[in-house]
């Protein structure tokens, strides 16, 4: 009856706002599901990262199975081990002998058969005396030469030695830093005891104990006089001058 009383232009009208209408309510239900949908859903977590040593990571990753118990193996009995001899080094002064060459047995040589024939009589041999050695073959023993002269230079050398080692100086610079060393050292001495031509001939490897022992060599001069054994003018003399911090 309602549908007789409108007319075409009506009818439209309304259908079309009908379906205006659940359009309308069809996107509000949409917007309200897509509303309610982020709060709905669990804020995750942030994220820590930890790094594990490569022990402790494969030990996250899986359990550690159960080790099985190693097969008993009974323990072999050592077998005695011979060492050789080993030789001592020798010094380097050592004296290697040959070995002891073994002498060849020497036969006892036959007895000679004694002549028995009678032996003529001959005159005695006549001996002439040796000729009287003259003062130009005779060996020469001089002073120079002899026993005491060789031990007496020796004692010479030494006194030198102890008496430029005693005198020595050992610079305070060197002792604070810790410097020694040897220093050889080369000059002639005449028979007076006065010193010429010095000159360094091993360096300490430290100027400062160089320079010290060219100043020994001009606080100590003169040295003592040659022995009256000693015939020669002048003799070269080198040997060490020892910086040691214990000896100082």
């Amino acid at each position: 009856m309602i549908e007789a009383m409108l007319s075409s232009d009506e009818k439209r009208r309304w259908v079309f706002a009908a379906a205006i209408a659940v359009a309308a309510h069809a996107f509000l239900g949409l917007a309200a599901m897509a509303w309610k949908a982020p709060h709905d859903r669990p804020i995750p977590e942030p994220v820590v990262l930890v790094e594990l040593p490569p022990a402790s990571a494969s030990e996250a990753m899986s359990e550690p199975a159960p080790a099985s118990q190693p097969e008993y193996i009974p323990p072999q009995q050592a077998l005695p081990f011979k060492v050789p001899p080993v030789r001592a080094p020798l010094p380097d002064d050592a004296v290697i002998l040959p070995p002891e060459q073994k002498r060849p047995l020497v036969s006892s040589a036959p007895t000679p058969q004694i002549n028995t024939a009678p032996v003529a009589a001959s005159a005695p041999a006549r001996v002439e005396a040796p000729p009287t050695a003259s003062a130009s073959t005779a060996p020469s023993n001089s002073s120079g030469n002899s026993p005491k002269a060789k031990q007496e230079k020796a004692n010479y050398y030494a006194m030198v030695s102890a008496h430029l080692n005693q005198r020595k100086k050992y610079p305070t610079e060197a002792r604070k830093a810790r410097e020694q060393g040897v220093v050889k050292v080369r000059f002639t001495v005449d028979r007076s005891g006065n010193i010429s031509n010095v000159s360094i001939t091993g360096s300490s490897g430290h100027a400062i104990l160089d320079e010290a022992t060219l100043a020994l060599m001009q606080r100590v001069a003169p040295l003592p006089a040659m022995p009256a054994s000693m015939e020669r003018d002048k003799v070269t003399i080198s040997l060490p001058i020892d910086y040691s911090l214990r000896t100082r």
